[in-house]
């Protein structure tokens, strides 16, 4: 029973790792990256260029800044203490660690899931300003 229960408590806390979009896309670069690890800034401007829907050279400014700013005080490290990532602070980079392959099979598998339920958090989030 007990081994239920850490699966139970894994798949929770990988889950709320998930809610977010950025943490996807994190992880979506991960696995489409030709190198086993991807730095901080890499994942930054490709996710502005993802979020402002322009080539990734075009991805500069504040919008690249958030995103670099949220990933390495925010994202990286939830990932990381999911086990998501290996997120190296003082080099800036990240990669793989023990649970990626999960966690990018949830992704896959529950898509539409996990967007949904993002939705649904970041609505009643919204709703309590």
């Amino acid at each position: 029973m007990r081994s239920d229960q850490d699966a139970d408590e894994l798949l929770s806390i990988l889950y709320h790792s998930l809610r977010a979009t950025r943490r996807r896309y994190v992880i979506e670069s991960l696995e489409s990256a030709d190198r086993r690890s991807v730095t901080t800034r890499e994942l930054a401007r490709k996710i502005a260029s993802l979020e402002m829907n322009v080539p990734e050279h075009q991805a500069t400014g504040e919008p690249y800044r958030n995103a670099y700013n949220a990933l390495s005080q925010t994202h990286l490290p939830t990932l990381s203490d999911a086990g998501i990532i290996i997120y190296d602070s003082e080099r800036q980079i990240a990669t793989p660690g023990i649970n990626f392959d999960l966690a990018a099979l949830l992704i896959d598998t529950n898509t539409p899931t996990v967007y949904v339920f993002s939705s649904i958090v970041e609505e009643s989030d919204n709703s309590e300003d």
